[in-house]
């Protein structure tokens, strides 16, 4: 990777690339000679069902494996398999209706500006939890896309979320299922390798402790701990810049409202719409894959794969 592609989303720090990938103990010798490594192992798979992908974007593969290739190939065919195994999570976008719904109800932005240590601040809030036609299938669908356009632009060393839940009501919780939830967290962390520094939930609400509840059944022990727990929008800036923060949360860069509508333009273009497009033709046909490791790998996950459909 020469340079980064601009974006009208994202800014970078100075020598971002560069400060990354050491980080990571990589010179772009090295770093080139394990894309060799990973693309040559990607084309001998044959229960892929795509086997050329963009280099830039195996290279955020395995920036996101903290440089090791055999973690990078493990989540790679995990993808690949999960857009076999839950269509409902990573196939069929629709960019225009789905999502419009998803913004009329929640904000979900990647922040413009990165951390002084080039991670990427997440954020996301419930600004109308009474709306009638809440779907949270199609929440996650609309980060998946997100996430798929990061991959596309972004390099960093990972990920800082925030948990807005000062507009949560109960009616808005009862509809996080926690199965689907775990479903979803296996692709974030497992699959696209989101590698995350903390999670920030913003209390408020006396529902607060339910959600923790909920999290903490569906991620593991290691980033549990990460959980950072604010009473006010005021003690993030403890972790996280005023300028990087949106107004909505203490600091003063734009609003949420104004992040994500403008994302929610971008994955509209052409380009978006292609991208998804063709990273949904990149399934498996597990009939001709090689080895055994199938059942060990995801059998064990919750909820059946004979049926796909949201109890």
């Amino acid at each position: 990777m020469e340079k980064l592609p601009k974006s009208p989303l994202l800014e970078f720090n100075h020598r971002q690339v560069d400060l990354v990938r050491e980080t990571f103990n990589y010179d772009v010798k090295k770093l080139n000679q394990d894309l060799d490594n990973f693309e040559d192992w990607i084309r001998k798979q044959n229960h892929f069902e795509v086997k050329e992908f963009d280099r830039d974007y195996l290279e955020r593969f395995l920036i996101a494996s903290k440089g090791s290739v055999e973690i990078a190939k493990k989540r790679f065919d995990k993808l690949c398999t999960l857009r076999t195994l839950m269509p409902e999570f990573l196939r069929n976008f629709d960019v225009n209706d789905e999502f419009s719904r998803v913004v009329k109800w929640n904000y979900y932005c990647v922040l413009p500006k990165p951390t002084n240590d080039n991670y990427r601040v997440i954020a996301t809030t419930a600004h109308n939890p009474d709306a009638p036609d809440i779907d949270t299938l199609e929440l996650y669908r609309f980060v998946i896309s997100l996430m798929e356009y990061v991959l596309k632009y972004d390099y960093s060393a990972g990920f800082e979320v925030i948990f807005d839940t000062r507009m949560y009501t109960f009616g808005l919780v009862s509809k996080f299922n926690p199965i689907i939830m775990k479903k979803c967290v296996t692709i974030f962390l497992e699959a696209f390798g989101c590698r995350l520094k903390r999670v920030h939930v913003v209390s408020g609400s006396k529902l607060c402790d339910i959600v923790l509840s909920i999290l903490k059944s569906v991620l593991s022990e290691k980033v549990v701990k990460r959980i950072v727990v604010h009473d006010t929008v005021e003690t993030l800036q403890n972790y996280i810049s005023k300028d990087i923060l949106p107004v909505d949360l203490g600091g003063t860069a734009k609003c949420m409202k104004d992040i994500c509508e403008a994302a929610l333009e971008e994955m509209r273009k052409e380009e978006h719409v292609a991208r998804l497009k063709f990273m949904e033709t990149a399934g498996t046909d597990e009939s001709k894959r090689l080895n055994q490791t199938f059942n060990e790998e995801y059998l064990g996950m919750p909820g059946s794969f004979k049926s796909l459909c949201v109890d």
